[in-house]
């Protein structure tokens, strides 16, 4: 049996002095480095995202952007690779000693909304959309999200030699479509020859002020699905009902039928929402129509839980239709899956996060949202954290995305380098130490 060997408690302390400043003020150095460096790149960056939010582009048509962010990442020196999903750049940083692969996404599309902000930058872009003009706007803090990405390129190449292993920054188009544009970057091989061990990334938050993170482990975003139904009848007289089948009371009893379905066959922890947000039929009061058509969305958590739920819904339509003889025509389509915050991962970057904005006053710990989000498709190919900031500005309670008047707070912007910056070298520091000592 080995002896345990005690050191004396005045030696113990006198290793602590002499040992401590060299495994802790490195760290401390970095971070006041990548403070500093923040600070001095801040004026340049909220021109850039001023300059992004002026000129807004909709899904894979940000041929402006992109190229604006392939310029930037070239004179940083990075290796560039573009085309990926139309319009997705890479930009590579390779440090200056070994280490992981890791991954920072910030997406690039704007939202087919007419600004109405007073903003001196406001977007009075217009673009043709299905055959008709729209205004374009950055309504979900996507030019927020690409200047970051910037921004965090930028702090990491001035300091090339102290970054171990590989920093991969995405610029991913198409966020907002349902043809997801993170999914098309990794079917068109984008990691093929690289591929990140842990990605990150932002979303702004619009019931956070500027200066607070907002995250959540596990899942933090729901899976996108939905399905288009339509009934069809042969059509009759509004005064003889009995002589067809009248869609539109069969599309009313599914879509009261799906309600209680929730209510009665879904436990009260798996959070579920369908939403028929389409419901058309019918020309005139008296006119049983020969068809109606049902659009639907439908969230919840976990592979698992969608895969049931389809299910349950094909159930119910199909026995409320087979009652009533009615023919129809079922699309049951499963789109962008929940976005899941690994949780170790995120204890890791929650202790970074408390390090840089000065303890835990800053974390606001959140319920999952029933959105979604496509950096989904980044955490199948590794464990992927993604954090909410803090946006709202301080005059205001609130700015609500997607809305002609969402404003951001710029002061975010630095906020959101900084500790970006930190989580990303933290991350390759700690991972490139478990390597050596795995040795």
């Amino acid at each position: 049996m080995n002896k345990i060997r005690r050191v004396p408690l005045a030696l113990a302390l006198a290793l602590a002095t002499i040992l401590l400043p060299a495994v802790l003020l490195p760290q401390t150095a970095m971070e006041k480095k990548i403070r500093a460096l923040t600070d001095k790149l801040t004026p340049e960056l909220i021109a850039i995202r001023r300059d992004l939010h002026r000129h807004p582009e909709l899904a894979y048509q940000e041929t402006r952007t992109s190229a604006i962010v392939a310029d930037y990442f070239r004179k940083l020196g990075l290796e560039v690779r573009t085309g990926y999903a139309k319009t997705g750049v890479l930009g590579i940083l390779k440090g200056g000693k070994p280490g992981p692969v890791v991954a920072m996404r910030g997406d690039m599309d704007a939202l087919p909304i007419t600004e109405e902000t007073a903003l001196p930058f406001a977007s009075k872009v217009r673009a043709m959309l299905d055959g008709r003009e729209t205004g374009v706007m950055h309504a979900c803090g996507h030019d927020v999200h690409t200047t970051l990405l910037m921004g965090v390129a930028a702090v990491l190449s001035a300091m090339k030699a102290e970054v171990p292993g590989t920093v991969v920054f995405i610029a991913q188009p198409a966020e907002e479509v349902e043809d997801s544009g993170a999914n098309r970057m990794i079917e068109e091989g984008a990691f093929k020859d690289l591929v990140p061990a842990a990605f990150f990334a932002y979303h702004v938050d619009d019931t956070l002020k500027a200066g607070k993170i907002g995250y959540a482990s596990g899942y933090m975003s729901a899976n996108v699905d939905g399905f288009d139904l339509t009934i069809l009848s042969e059509g009759g007289h509004g005064a003889n009902p009995a002589s067809c089948v009248d869609p539109i009371v069969v599309g009313a009893r599914i879509v009261t039928a799906l309600q209680i379905m929730i209510s009665r066959e879904i436990g009260v922890h798996d959070n579920t929402v369908i939403t028929v947000g389409s419901f058309h039929s019918g020309t005139a009061r008296n006119i049983i129509p020969r068809s109606a058509r049902l659009e639907a969305t439908v969230r919840n958590y976990g592979d698992g839980q969608r895969k049931v739920l389809r299910d349950k819904i094909t159930r119910v339509i199909t026995g409320i239709c087979e009652s009533a003889g009615a023919e129809f025509e079922l699309d049951y389509t499963l789109g962008t899956p929940s976005v899941y915050n690994d949780p170790a991962l995120t204890a890791a970057v929650l202790r970074t996060a408390e390090r840089v904005l000065g303890g835990k006053s800053a974390l606001v710990e959140q319920m999952p949202e029933m959105g979604g989000e496509d950096f989904s498709y980044f955490g199948r190919v590794a464990p992927a954290v993604m954090l909410n900031l803090g946006v709202v500005p301080a005059d205001l309670e609130s700015t609500s995305v997607h809305s002609p008047t969402f404003v951001a707070d710029e002061a975010a912007i630095p906020i959101g380098v900084n500790l970006m910056a930190n989580i990303l070298l933290d991350y390759a520091l700690a991972d490139a130490k478990r390597t050596i000592q795995k040795r």
